[in-house]
């Protein structure tokens, strides 16, 4: 009888420990999850320009040094206009040869370019250096797109804003079933999203600055929270 009480003790055991270790488990947390999201609005700031010049012809020492005339007097203008020499970056020269395909391929001379890279600090200045430019006959003015300076700053607060619509939507729903919303507990980052705005001139103005809008871009963040119950 000893033995097989023994045997019976010893069989229950693995029940009698499972059923310690079950009742050792950890309870789970009542918790909330909910999204958020936050918004800014800001003007850019930056903005940047390339100009290109070219000439055409048989000689090329002559082409280059019409060419580097050209840049020369478009960095003496972005000196003129206080635009830092970090924010401007002169091309070295190409050459490309010029055929002719009537009525036969044929090689009728050489194209020598140049190209400089501008950013331009306020929209008071983009417009004078546009302005610049036309008045230095430069052909090839492309607009290369528009930024905000303290970008780093406002992705930080359209962060806090979209937590701070996290919390508001956790409270309500909260509130809405009888409890109380604490502590945060995961937190997740979904995206942030600062598109670039579009550069729109406008009319009946009057001086340069004044018939360009740099217009407005939307610095969004979307972010998932889960907040303990109370």
């Amino acid at each position: 009888m000893k033995g097989i009480a023994f045997v019976c003790l010893t069989a229950l055991t693995p029940f009698f420990l499972a059923a310690c270790g079950q009742s050792s488990l950890p309870l789970e947390r009542d918790s909330i999850t909910v999204s958020g999201q936050g918004e800014v609005t800001a003007s850019p700031d930056i903005f940047s320009v390339h100009a290109s010049v070219n000439a055409e012809g048989s000689d090329i020492d002559a082409m280059k040094s019409s060419v580097d005339e050209q840049v020369e007097a478009m960095l003496e203008l972005a000196d003129d206009l206080d635009i830092p020499e970090s924010q401007t970056r002169a091309s070295e020269f190409r050459v490309n040869p010029v055929w002719q395909y009537q009525p036969e391929r044929k090689l009728i001379g050489h194209q020598v370019s140049r190209s400089v890279q501008f950013k331009a600090n306020g929209l008071d200045t983009y417009a004078e250096l546009l302005d610049g430019l036309a008045k230095l006959n430069i052909r090839d003015i492309q607009p290369a797109g528009s930024e905000v300076s303290n970008a780093d700053a406002l992705e930080s607060t359209a962060l806090a804003n979209a937590v701070a619509d996290a919390r508001q939507r956790a409270e309500a729903l909260a509130s809405a079933a009888g409890r109380d919303v604490g502590k945060a507990i995961r937190i997740e980052s979904h995206s942030v999203n600062a598109p670039r705005p579009m550069m729109m001139m406008a009319r009946g103005k009057e001086g340069a600055a004044d018939t360009y809008r740099a217009g407005e871009t939307d610095i969004s963040a979307q972010v998932q929270i889960t907040f303990e119950l109370e």
